[in-house]
């Protein structure tokens, strides 16, 4: 025989459910960022491993072009003296036998290269994922502590956090209108432009971004300029460096490779060569990140 509740019964119940429900989708929600990080950091380091030793590959390129008139070849086997051991031993070193030394020397610098920019940005990620999963086990503790307290407040919070407010500027009267952009936001709160065109790319570098904003581009592929907005003059975290870093790259014909250079300034060290085609600048000063030429599923598509 089922027995009626009460109209202050069934209010309880409801509640009691409701909290269940939040208490779940809390909890699958922070695991879920646990396990993401925790995938993201395994892979990270097979990343890593797969550059494999900058300074050896560099040791290397130094020793063919060092031993360029004694090397001994055997098929893909190159027999050097190793000058930076002191009791210079003959080592091997894997070479393609058609290819001269000086050739393979320059092999080895590129390997070198792509080893100590994939080290630097691979360990700041790495950096960024570690301390990532860390305040998740922290919200976790949070999350039951708060179950255990009935707060359902803060339970609701993690399932449906507050909308992040955002740096971007609201536009101005005197703000250049350009269509000619692709516009992200990062994770966090930078606005993002990609130019279309070699005429956006002009239009956007030269009219829309000011002196201090942060300008992108891959190196040594055509591509679009992409501009990070800074309004407010602060540093570019670098999460959001990386992120457009990759939006450089992958709109670029360098997205046919896995990871590829896109090389950063301010705005204000680009310059527009005299009687140049569209898109081409010029760069005083740049640096350089070594990026994946994916779009970073995390910036927001406006």
């Amino acid at each position: 025989m089922e027995v009626e509740l009460s109209a202050a019964e069934r209010r309880d119940l409801e509640r009691r459910e409701q909290f269940e429900r939040i208490v779940t989708a809390a909890r699958k929600k922070v695991l879920s960022s646990i396990s993401k990080q925790r995938k993201l950091i395994k892979n990270l380091h097979g990343d890593l491993e797969k550059h494999g030793d900058p300074e050896t590959w560099k040791r290397y390129g130094d020793l063919l072009l060092a031993n360029v008139h004694n090397a001994v070849r055997e098929g893909n086997a190159i027999k050097v003296t190793d000058y930076f051991d002191e009791r210079t031993p003959v080592i091997e070193i894997e070479g393609d036998s058609n290819k001269p030394l000086n050739e393979i020397a320059e092999s080895y610098f590129r390997l070198y290269t792509k080893a100590r920019n994939g080290k630097a940005m691979i360990s700041q990620r790495i950096a960024a994922a570690e301390a990532a999963l860390k305040s998740a086990g922290e919200l976790m503790a949070h999350l039951e502590a708060a179950i255990e307290a009935g707060d359902a407040e803060f339970i609701s919070s993690i399932v449906a956090p507050k909308q992040k407010v955002t740096e971007v500027k609201r536009k101005k009267k005197t703000d250049v209108e350009f269509n000619g952009a692709r516009k992200f936001v990062s994770s966090d709160g930078f606005e993002i432009l990609v130019g279309k065109k070699a005429v956006d790319n002009d239009f956007l570098t030269f009219r829309v971004a000011r002196s201090l904003d942060t300008w992108m581009h891959a190196a040594d592929f055509p591509g679009s300029h992409v501009v990070i907005r800074n309004p407010n003059r602060k540093e570019i975290p670098q999460l959001t460096l990386h992120q457009a870093a990759r939006l450089a790259a992958f709109y670029s014909d360098a997205r046919k490779l896995d990871k590829a250079a896109v090389n950063y300034t301010l705005k204000k060290f680009v310059n527009k060569p005299k009687r140049s085609a569209p898109g081409l600048v010029s760069m005083s000063s740049f640096k350089t990140l070594y990026v994946e030429t994916t779009i970073p599923g995390e910036i927001d598509n406006r």
